[in-house]
């Protein structure tokens, strides 16, 4: 689908705002590839057009109680090709039953921060005025659509636009008094290309196995939950157990008088068919009495602070584990530079 980037040669033009009422605020970006109809959706491919660094503002429907911008991450990287379950925001969405997984993009955030004072609708009614002379003036500059945030109306207060993802203009954090809390995006970057669609599919990654997350603040409490779970089960089976996670090349000890076992845990959001091993953890693994704990599809939520509330997921135990080489697969490598051949030059 053909993107009118009115914003490509401006640096300043960096924000996006999702409108959602999703509980993993700030994990990414993530929209359906076509809509209800399988038409390609401005508001869905927006998502491909986004650039690492750009700052994506949270609208949430419900989270405080009334809809309004909740908080804000940084792009990190996409797009990537994946796959959703969706179910769109019209009456016709919501009664429908799902059809199952289609084909999506996700664009990877990370940094989410929660505002200390959220920005509610209110704030956007009081300053409809200068929204309108934003959007009038783009309109002038720019021929074409702006995918603007917000919907305007004579017979009521402007509202949020309907969709998933819009441009927002740098013109609304100056506009909105309550928006100067949002930091200033780095202008310093030279804009690049958007790639056609063709090209997006070709270099798109699917997504498999634990994946990994951007959000440190998700991830540890992911990790935290799954550990917490191996924890409470070797100790209810009698076994002492501690957390050795931050000192040794496994995650929790836990020893009787006749046994002394280590474990090796896992955690994800997502379908874990593998998991990434360090080197150290493999050759524990191979020569010590282990066990593997893999806690996939745990669901999280971000709640109004920006903390992180964890729930759920299916656990897995393998027991005197040894990692098959024949399962192993490198995904880095130590590269010894060469002593001789580089050309040298002064900084």
């Amino acid at each position: 689908m053909a993107i009118n980037e009115w914003w490509h040669s401006d640096p300043a033009e960096r924000y996006w705002m999702e409108i959602t009422d999703r509980t993993d605020l700030g994990a990414d970006l993530h929209a359906p590839q076509v809509d209800d109809a399988g038409r390609e959706y401005w508001s869905y491919a927006l998502v491909t057009a986004v650039q690492p660094g750009d700052v994506v503002l949270h609208w949430h429907k419900s989270l405080l109680g009334a809809p309004g911008i909740v908080g804000y991450s940084t792009a990190a990287e996409g797009p990537e090709e994946d796959e959703i379950l969706w179910a769109s925001q019209g009456t016709y969405g919501r009664t429908r039953p799902l059809a199952g997984p289609e084909p999506s993009w996700r664009y990877a955030l990370t940094g989410y921060t929660a505002l200390a004072r959220p920005v509610t609708q209110d704030a956007f009614r009081k300053a409809e005025g200068k929204l309108r002379r934003i959007k009038e003036q783009l309109e002038i500059r720019h021929p074409g659509s702006l995918y603007f945030p917000f919907a305007f109306s004579d017979k009521r207060p402007v509202r949020a636009a309907q969709g998933y993802l819009v441009k927002l203009p740098a013109a609304v954090i100056s506009a909105v008094p309550e928006l100067k809390q949002v930091p200033q995006v780095d202008q310093g970057r030279i804009p690049r290309q958007r790639p056609a669609s063709s090209e997006l599919a070709v270099a798109a990654r699917k997504r498999r196995g634990a994946g990994y997350l951007r959000d440190e603040v998700v991830r540890l409490a992911i990790e935290r939950h799954a550990v917490d779970w191996a924890l409470r089960h070797y100790s209810s089976r009698g076994y002492d157990v501690k957390d050795v996670g931050s000192t040794k090349s496994y995650d929790v000890l836990a020893v009787t008088e006749q046994r002394e076992l280590h474990i090796e845990v896992k955690g994800s959001s997502g379908d874990a068919d593998a998991v990434e091993l360090t080197f150290n953890e493999v050759e524990h693994a191979s020569a010590t009495d282990t066990h593997l704990i893999v806690v996939d599809h745990i669901d999280w939520r971000r709640l109004p602070d920006g903390a992180v509330e964890t729930s759920g997921g299916r656990v897995r135990v393998w027991e005197s584990w040894v990692p098959a080489q024949a399962s192993l697969k490198p995904t880095r490598y130590r590269y010894r530079l060469p002593k001789s051949g580089a050309r040298r030059y002064s900084h």
